[in-house]
């Protein structure tokens, strides 16, 4: 018998990675709700930024992923990594 598993809830803190173009300076933090700001390199493709971190729900995602879109940033990822 497979236990219960529960799913993923719009309104409840669960932590995020998020992978975007370029590169964000690490001061930005604040405006990501906090969210740690990483740098990787690909010789064979491009600079990427990754953002990690606790949200407190959903919506906090959105607003972060609206705000990466308003700087001009194009989002190549977005993972649910865990419950928070």
């Amino acid at each position: 018998m497979e236990a219960y598993r529960r799913g993923v809830s719009l309104l409840e803190p669960a932590v995020y990675r998020i992978s975007i173009q370029g590169i964000l300076d690490k001061n930005w933090s604040e405006y990501c709700c906090g969210m740690t700001i990483e740098h990787e390199s690909d010789p064979k493709r491009y600079t990427m930024t990754i953002l990690s971190g606790r949200l407190v729900d959903q919506s906090a995602l959105i607003g972060v992923l609206n705000w990466l879109h308003d700087l001009g940033c194009p989002i190549l990822a977005v993972e649910y990594k865990e419950a928070g």
